[in-house]
């Protein structure tokens, strides 16, 4: 295991005692936008994590959820001149956490010279804790994992991160799943999405609006589980830049982009 990883694991399950230690505590809520809260807790352990980053590796960049709130992504990545990028969600699920459901996770990856080269997405409630590094296997809590081998859309359970507030085309998105998926859940958690089809307890997912700190230590662990992640055009993954993305074991890739591109909006 890397010096990187190691060190992210270590942040990741602090971060993730903060959590549940206040998971059952009445929380402070601010919305940062129309249906987006934000708790004290979301902004306290951002602050345990970034002090540890910039105390270890002071020369390293850092993405943050409530830091990039007040400035674009390309702003908050290019502060430093340096090829480390630390991109971190504290709370990946604050709803969940609000409501007191355990599908909630701190999610920290590590890009280098624009390479994801390490991810850990740890969700406490749960005892969950994801890894994995460039060129290595994916793990949980230890064991190594794969992604399902479903082959036929119609046997796959999918989750979905659709946004509140529907536009047109996500409803025909979301409308052409349902009718061709085995069935389609909505849990509340992108970096756990992503996880979870890493472990083949999910086949695919299909999420809009995502930014990079909900899914840039979560792709690393299902790619390196088997798994696949495009744009909905199919194309790779920016994950800085593309909002809209589809994920599965690969072997349902096909199907899910005939899928997205026959939607009828």
């Amino acid at each position: 295991m890397n010096e990187y990883l190691k060190f992210a694991l270590k942040i990741a399950k602090e971060a993730g005692k903060e959590i549940a230690k206040n998971f059952d505590l009445q929380k402070s809520i601010e919305l940062k936008s129309v249906k987006n809260p934000v708790t004290t807790i979301d902004r306290h352990i951002e602050k345990v994590i970034t002090k540890e980053i910039n105390k270890a590796y002071p020369s390293h960049k850092i993405l943050a959820e409530e830091q990039a709130a007040t400035q674009n992504v390309a702003q908050a990545a290019s502060k430093k001149n340096s090829k480390f990028l630390w991109i971190i969600d504290p709370i990946d699920g604050t709803k969940n956490f609000i409501h007191g459901i355990p599908f909630v996770a701190v999610s920290i990856a590590l890009q280098m010279n624009g390479e994801i080269i390490a991810g850990v997405v740890h969700a406490p409630i749960l005892n969950q804790t994801f890894y994995s590094a460039k060129n290595s296997a994916s793990y949980l809590n230890g064991k190594q994992i794969s992604v399902s081998k479903t082959k036929k859309l119609e046997d796959a359970l999918l989750t979905t991160g659709m946004q509140p507030i529907f536009h047109e085309k996500e409803i025909a998105y979301y409308t052409n799943f349902c009718k061709k998926a085995g069935a389609v859940r909505r849990l509340g958690s992108a970096a756990l999405d992503l996880c979870y089809i890493a472990c083949g307890k999910l086949d695919g997912c299909f999420e809009t609006a995502l930014k990079p700190w909900d899914i840039a230590a979560g792709i690393l662990i299902l790619k390196n589980a088997g798994g696949k992640t495009t744009s909905f055009s199919g194309k790779p993954l920016n994950y800085l830049k593309d909002s809209n993305v589809l994920s599965s074991n690969t072997l349902l890739h096909p199907q899910m982009n005939e899928t997205i591109s026959s939607a009828k909006v």
